[in-house]
């Protein structure tokens, strides 16, 4: 078996192949996770890829990705600080209605609820002084990137050059989003041709390669489907598909991480051990930065009256209720009626409720609900199969089924 996909199956020579003399690359939001990231972080991770110096490229898609969001990753980072303070001002409001509330309570001694008015203020002001403190500590990339100045020793003569085709790219990107090819056919929402990234990242990759002739690590803050392989709500491994196209155009095998695995592996093969506090850090950004919900439809008969088909909805955190969006292609001629119900989910998945409704011809929405007080939806896969109609007899509103 191993002789027939040796792309999938990696023995400890290919790891040390990789680790030893591969070309480590990254996507565009690694490095500019580097803004987003505390000091430590920060400092970890760039001495990781600046250890890879001579092997570190980045494509010329991930250049210009950089370039074009590194001021708004710069200010976004900076007004993180003001909005760490809101949730403050909103305690201090909502405790100023606690303590009259107490007041109002004539039993009440004044001096409990000046006692608690006073402590919760100066813990708040407490707070304040340390969010304050922090942002002193921030670099002032306005008069002295540090960023910048190590990544160019870093990757000095390792940047890709700007494709040869782009038009001819763009195509190929455009037919592999049509027909789901991984990697970039979830970005298709992304303006012009944003939708095209990831594939232009990926090709020229592998044309770097090929042309090296040497293994590749990539590590990508990536965390979509078209990335990686996922059950129930958790991520196994990379695409099958990218592993085997990268085995194809380059003969040579690809690690695919995400920055999180990829800094601990570096940090266990140099120090011995891994950093924790500083591993914490990428993962709360990467599981920020996924979407809560992803949908995925299958359909399975459409036309101009009627499409009938399954919402594949995943959810990346436990929420109390989610909605899924189906599109229904062709459009209606006015909006349908749509009935849903659940027919797989998580073990440990509550009772639901089930409410599927549109006002529109060309898609539908399911919303589905916790029916258990308390009791949250967890992460994993909700498969709902639909049906959206509107026939002479049908009514343009929605119906609800409630299912286990």
């Amino acid at each position: 078996m191993r002789d027939k996909f040796p792309w999938y199956f990696f023995e400890k020579d290919d790891y040390e192949a990789a680790w030893s003399d591969g070309i480590l690359t990254v996507d565009a939001n690694v490095i500019l996770d580097l803004y987003r990231y505390n000091q430590s972080t920060r400092e970890a991770l760039l001495a990781a890829l600046e250890s890879f110096k001579g092997r570190f490229w980045i494509s010329n898609q991930t250049a210009k990705e950089f370039i074009k969001n590194r001021r708004v990753v710069i200010n976004d980072s900076r007004n993180d600080f003001d909005k760490a303070k809101k949730p403050i001002d909103d305690l201090e409001k909502a405790l100023s209605t606690a303590v009259e509330s107490i007041r109002a309570c004539r039993v009440i001694p004044k001096e409990l609820s000046t006692s608690l008015e006073e402590k919760i203020r100066d813990a708040c002001q407490a707070i304040r002084g340390g969010i304050d403190e922090e942002r002193t500590k921030v670099p002032d990339y306005d008069k002295e990137d540090e960023i910048v100045r190590r990544l160019e020793v870093a990757l000095a003569g390792c940047i890709g050059a700007e494709p040869d085709d782009l038009a001819g790219l763009l195509k190929e990107a455009e037919k592999r989003k049509n027909d789901k090819i991984p990697p970039g056919y979830m970005d298709d929402a992304k303006d012009g041709v944003g939708f095209a990234g990831d594939f232009l990242m990926w090709s020229q990759i592998l044309s770097h390669g090929k042309e090296k002739g040497t293994p590749i690590i990539l590590v990508t803050s990536e965390t979509k489907e078209d990335w990686w392989e996922k059950k129930s709500g958790r991520t196994l491994n990379p695409r099958l598909e990218l592993l085997h196209e990268a085995f194809q155009e380059t003969g040579k095998k690809i690690l695919i991480y995400h920055t999180d695995q990829f800094l601990r592996l570096h940090q266990e093969r140099t120090d011995g051990k891994s950093d924790e506090t500083v591993l914490e850090e990428i993962r709360e950004y990467s599981l920020a930065r996924e979407p809560a919900v992803s949908v995925r439809q299958e359909v399975d008969a459409s036309g101009t009256t009627s499409n009938r088909g399954r919402l594949r909805i995943s959810i990346a955190r436990p929420v109390k209720n989610f909605t899924g969006t189906g599109r229904i292609e062709p459009n209606f001629l006015r909006p349908p009626a749509v009935a849903a119900k659940l027919i797989d989910s998580p073990l440990e998945a509550p009772d639901v409720r089930i409410r599927a409704n549109t006002g529109t011809t060309f898609n539908f929405n399911i919303h589905v609900h916790s029916n258990e007080q308390g009791k949250m939806l967890p992460v994993g896969d909700y498969l709902l199969e639909y049906e959206a109609s509107c026939g002479p007899e049908d009514q343009n509103s929605g119906e609800e089924l409630v299912e286990e």
